[in-house]
């Protein structure tokens, strides 16, 4: 988030010193909101169809879905952790990995 906070200039300290408080505390509620929306967001059930509307340049989507799953499978040529260390294809993975395709592709997760 980038918000600055921007102060009236008023010849009484005390009135500015409140102008500020105001608006440290509007900020601080806006911020608030935003987290909150972030991280509590949950969204609706959505059918295909509806998901297909729409302009597909504007859509995020996860072409990959799981590793563990055919046909991802099938393409994994090798995973290696954050730090390099290679992993084996039959354990769990739930860190940071580099995930190899024979296409050439790499996938990152966090």
């Amino acid at each position: 988030l980038n918000m600055a906070i921007m102060a009236e200039s008023n010849n009484s300290d005390e009135i500015c010193a409140e102008n500020i408080a105001i608006k440290v505390a509007e900020w601080i509620k806006k911020c608030e909101k935003t987290i909150d929306f972030v991280h509590n967001y949950e969204p609706s059930e959505m059918s295909v169809l509806e998901a297909l509307q729409g302009h597909p340049n504007l859509k995020i989507t996860d072409p990959y879905g799981y590793i563990s799953e055919v046909p991802l499978s099938k393409k994994v040529e090798s995973i290696e952790t954050h730090n390099g260390k290679p992993v084996n294809r039959r354990d769990t993975i739930s860190a940071k990995a580099t995930v190899k395709l024979t296409t050439g592709e790499e996938l990152y997760g966090r």
